[in-house]
């Protein structure tokens, strides 16, 4: 029997390999092979099936199991138990962005495909789990920041008819109802949809969202060699656009709750995802793949920004924050389309894995600012603010659009001989940029770079318990929002390179797999503003980020799973025109630590599990001069849950704790970004009913 890994998840006729073993014919197998809280295999993340004990970068996966025995349902959440992974709020609360290793993803992947950065929160609902690869990852995806890139792999349908529908009650009125539907169609299609709905006020004042997404799956399996899987998503949240505190030393005195903006602040984003995947294989040594992807999201926003400086202190006694309305709104397009072929062979003693690809993108971005009349301020008085100051934005401030085209050809070979394995990749993008500023009379500004991305690994595994790496790799995203250059050109693109070398184990049987890795990131070509034209930028800042990462994923017993991670982060500017070099990066603790723990318990508690977490972030520059620290902080987090037979099916029953013993802190700070403050305590009860079985 043979079996051939394709770079997608699960089909309907791979759910039927009992059956297919017994006829002693090919199976396929697709998607990442977990056991408890760790992943042996990330498919689609590396495009490679080897185990992740032999590759040379580290990478991390949040399983399903992971996801469901903590009960959570945002990817903020979700990403907490990653070593060198830090919360960011997004553009007014709205949509989701994370710092890796002390550099911020302001893009994700989805099934190996480029997400817009205007989507709303990505929704749990339909995602099997999530791949985090640590390190530049542009020699196999390009345009990337380089501490490194999240990719969400999606729930594919089953070989057998599911269902499964929960309601989610919480604090400060959160309502949340789901469905997981999947049945076959014929022997070879199958169907899976995916539906929730979240309603909620926030613990801040006058906050509140509300999320509707829908994400159906077609999946159609001719022959065992062919896959082909037709995907789409629809999402729009809206809700109160929380500008959280501006970065003054003084905002660190006020209450978390107390909201500077007025009553009327809105976002709304809507849009969605269309996605297709076709695998075949040609022969058990060589496999292709095609996949496109469409994305088409637009936001508007009405908010309150803070003003330039953002307080007044004419009176010290009764200091006033000053606020300028602001009208916003975006519209991005993105179209991805690749080809891959993948291939094994043997050359003399040594054992190849290759991969070559082509892909061409486009990004188009549509935006404008309007504002009110220069020097309209509405100021608040931060003690005791008092609202209903109102001043309507008037002012075209932006007015344009971003276009960008790109192609892309790449390769990676992986070669094994004996203990070792080497692998090498490059990937050379040639990107095309326009800006069109309709306030300017539509100059019309395009340029084109060039940018290769190569990377270089080796893996030395002397015992089936250990695996030795080193690497280096390199990743280049356009900078195509921060302004030109005195010449009047775009910015180069801006580079990161890394060196990571580290220890994978598989100890007690595979049941405990310990990750050590030490990583060295610089980023250099960075736009920084020109002191002497605040309009115009300059491109010689550079950075740096190096540290130690631990990651201890276990299954102490059939009934003990544990995941723990320990994060050293020493982060640097090392060059730049505004901040004084030797600062840190803002918002990367320079020691963080977390653990959580599962345990079912058994006899006439048996069906009943407790959970237990903690994560500790140590003490984070709030912006980027590092004026402004804030706080290490530890929260714990807890649940109980019980899976019992209802008589008419399984059924689950939740409670879930977040923050237990109501500690205050701060999420996140940044250069443009304002300070938030996490959320207080946050109880939810929730009850699930399924039918039907899962693989």
């Amino acid at each position: 029997m043979t079996t051939t890994a394709l770079l997608a998840s699960a089909p309907v006729l791979a759910q039927q390999a009992p059956a297919t073993e017994a006829q002693g014919e090919d199976i396929i197998v697709l998607g990442t092979r977990e056991q408890g809280y760790r992943a042996t295999v990330a498919l689609q993340t590396n495009k490679s099936d080897t185990p992740i004990k032999e590759t040379p970068f580290s990478v991390q996966v949040v399983t399903r199991e992971l996801i469901r025995d903590r009960g959570i349902t945002t990817v903020g959440e979700a990403l907490r138990y990653v070593p060198g992974f830090s919360p960011q709020v997004g553009f007014g609360a709205s949509n989701d962005r994370f710092y890796i290793r002390g550099f911020i993803t302001p893009y994700n992947l989805k099934n190996g495909m480029r997400r817009s950065a205007y989507a709303p929160d990505e929704q749990l609902q339909n995602v099997e789990q999530v791949e985090v690869l640590k390190g530049p990852a542009s020699a196999l995806y390009g345009r990337f920041e380089p501490g490194g890139v999240v990719n969400f792999i999606t729930k594919k349908p089953l070989d057998i008819p599911f269902a499964e529908v929960s309601a989610l009650y919480g604090s400060f009125d959160q309502v949340r109802l789901t469905a997981d539907l999947s049945t076959p169609i014929t022997d070879t299609l199958g169907l899976r949809v995916n539906v929730s709905h979240d309603d909620r006020d926030g613990f801040r004042d006058f906050t509140f969202a509300r999320d509707t997404f829908v994400a159906p799956v077609l999946q159609w399996q001719p022959d065992l060699d062919t896959t082909v899987t037709l995907e789409g998503e629809y999402a729009e949240k809206t809700g109160y656009f929380d500008r959280g505190f501006a970065n003054d030393p003084i905002f660190l005195e006020a209450p978390r709750e107390r909201q500077f903006g007025e009553r009327d602040a809105r976002y709304r984003n809507e849009g969605g995802i269309v996605s297709l995947f076709v695998d075949h294989r040609f022969s058990d040594a060589v496999r292709g793949r095609v996949a496109f992807g469409y994305s088409d999201f637009t936001k508007d926003a009405f908010y309150y920004a803070f003003g330039f400086p953002p307080t007044s202190h004419a009176d010290p006694e009764r200091p006033q924050v000053n606020r300028r309305p602001s009208l916003a709104y975006d519209k991005q397009r993105d179209l991805t389309a690749q080809a891959e072929l993948y291939a094994t062979f043997q050359t003399g003693a040594v054992e190849h894995k290759a991969l070559v690809g082509i892909e061409y993108g486009y990004d188009r971005w549509r935006f404008d600012v309007t504002n009110p009349p220069f020097g309209v301020n509405l100021p608040i008085d931060f003690f005791d603010p008092v609202y209903g100051q109102h001043a309507v934005p008037t002012v075209l401030t932006a007015d344009g659009e971003w276009n960008s085209d790109t192609v892309a050809l790449y390769a990676q070979d992986e070669l094994k001989l004996g203990q070792f394995r080497l692998l090498g990749g490059l990937r050379y993008d040639w990107n095309e940029l326009e800006n069109q500023d309709h306030l300017l009379g539509d100059p019309n500004e395009a340029t084109t770079r060039g940018a290769a991305s190569p990377r270089l690994g080796l893996t030395w595994t002397p015992s089936e318990a250990v695996s030795l790496y080193a690497s280096w790799s390199r990743s280049f995203r356009a900078q195509v929002d921060v302004g030109r250059l005195r010449g009047g050109e775009l910015p180069k693109p801006l580079i990161g390179e890394s060196l990571e070398a580290g220890v994978k184990t598989s100890l007690l049987g595979g049941r405990l797999t310990p990750t050590l890795a030490l990583f060295d990131i610089e980023r250099r070509n960075v736009a920084v503003s020109d002191p002497e034209d605040f309009d115009l930028v300059l491109q010689i800042g550079r950075s740096r980020s190096r540290g130690i990462e631990l990651d201890v994923p276990a299954v102490i017993s059939p009934r003990w799973r544990v995941i723990a991670n320990y994060t050293y982060l020493d982060t640097e500017v090392l060059e730049d025109t505004f901040v004084t070099p030797g600062v840190r990066l803002v918002n990367a603790p320079e020691h963080s630590a977390s653990l959580w723990t599962t345990y079912d318990l058994a006899g006439s508690l048996s069906g009943a599990s407790v959970g237990l977490g903690a994560q500790h972030i140590g003490r984070r520059a709030g912006n980027t001069d590092n004026s402004i620290f804030l706080p290490a902080y530890t929260r714990i987090d807890a649940n109980l849950a019980y899976e019992f037979d209802a008589g008419f099916g399984p059924m689950r029953a939740q409670l879930n704790v977040l923050n237990l013993f109501d500690k205050f802190y701060y999420d996140s700070g940044g250069a443009f970004i304002p300070l938030y403050p996490g959320a207080p305590r946050t109880v939810s009860a929730s009850l699930s009913y399924r039918f039907g079985g899962r693989p």
